[in-house]
C-alpha cells in the first residue's frame, strides 16, 4: 500500500526518502519543519503572526521567511485533508515529534481512516539516547526502511486523545513543551536559562562549546543551537552572562558569567 508519509523536521525527511529509496518505495513525503516544543503556538494554527515573530527573534540573522513558513505548514496541512492516500506520521521520543504527531491527528479529525503512525523506538537507536529522547532524524536511514512493514493504523480513541492534547497544548501556551514519561509537560524558558547558567564557565569560552553542552542537557528537551544561543543573548541582556566578539555569529563569540552578577 502506498502512503503519504509525514515527518518532523528536513533531517527526518532526508533521511526517510533515503529509507523509501532503499525499500524502492515511491511514496512521497510531506515534511513539518517548525520546532513546536519552543516558542508561542497560540496562533500556529491561525494567523502564526506572533509563532514567525518568536522565531525572527531567536534567528534575526536568518534569511529564512518565518511568516512563509508558517503559512507553509498550514498549506500542507490543508492539503493532507484534501488527499485520499493513507496517511504515515513517523515519530520518536521527542517533544517536537510528539507536537507533529498531536497537531497532524487534529488537522486531519475528519478522516481518522487514513492516520497511521510508526512510532519509534528508543532501543532501534544505533547509539544510545541522551535523557531517553530520540528524534526520527537520528535513526539511520536502514533502520526507517525496516519499519515500512510496521506502519499500523491509530484507533479511534487514541486519534480523539492526541487531538484533545494538541488543543490544550495550544490553549496553554507555555514557553517551551517538554517530554517527560511519555507526557508532555509545560515548562518556562527559566528551566532552560538555569541550566544555561549551570553550565556557563567563569572564565571566556567558546559560545558553541557552551550552546553545545547545554543543548544536551536539559531534561525533556532536544534543543536546537539557535534556541539555546537565543536564551544566551536573553541571559545577557539580563546582565547575567557577558558576550564578546560578534554577538549575531554562535561561531565568533565567547561568552561568560558576569562577575558582578547576583549571586557570583
Amino acid at each position: 500500500m502506498q502512503y503519504i508519509h509525514v515527518v518532523n523536521g528536513d533531517v527526518a525527511g532526508n533521511t526517510l526518502r533515503q529509507a523509501l529509496a532503499q525499500a524502492a518505495r515511491p511514496d512521497p513525503v510531506v515534511v513539518l519543519r517548525d520546532d513546536l516544543a519552543v516558542g508561542p503556538i497560540a496562533d500556529v494554527d491561525g494567523s502564526g503572526l506572533i509563532r514567525s515573530g518568536f522565531w525572527q527573534r531567536v534567528a534575526p540573522r536568518s534569511d529564512i521567511d518565518f511568516a512563509a513558513e508558517m503559512q507553509q505548514a498550514l498549506d500542507q496541512l490543508h492539503a493532507l485533508r484534501k488527499e485520499e492516500t493513507e496517511i504515515a506520521i513517523w515519530h520518536g521520543q521527542s517533544a517536537s515529534d510528539q507536537l507533529m504527531l498531536r497537531r497532524v491527528v487534529f488537522h486531519l479529525y475528519q478522516s481518522p481512516q487514513r492516520i497511521n503512525e510508526v512510532a519509534m523506538d528508543l532501543r532501534e537507536l544505533e547509539t544510545p539516547a541522551h535523557g531517553n529522547l530520540a528524534s526520527i532524524g537520528m535513526y539511520p536511514a536502514a533502520r526507517l526502511a525496516r519499519r515500512f512493514s510496521t506502519i499500523a493504523p491509530v484507533s479511534v480513541l487514541r486519534l480523539g486523545r492526541l487531538g484533545y492534547e494538541w488543543q490544550q497544548n495550544v490553549k496553554e501556551n507555555a514557553d517551551v513543551r517538554l517530554w517527560k514519561g511519555n507526557t508532555l509537560v509545560p515548562a518556562a524558558y527559566h528551566s532552560v536559562d538555569d541550566v544555561i547558567l549551570e553550565r556557563a564557565p567563569q572564565e571566556w569560552a567558546p559560545a558553541a562549546q557552551v550552546v553545545d553542552a547545554v543543548m544536551g542537557a536539559i531534561e525533556g528537551l532536544l534543543a536546537s543551537d539557535w534556541f539555546v544561543f537565543w536564551r544566551c543573548r536573553e541571559l545577557i541582556g539580563a546582565g547575567q552572562l557577558v558576550l564578546r566578539g560578534n554577538a549575531d555569529s554562535l561561531q565568533t563569540c565567547e561568552l561568560r558569567r558576569n562577575p558582578s552578577a547576583g549571586g557570583e
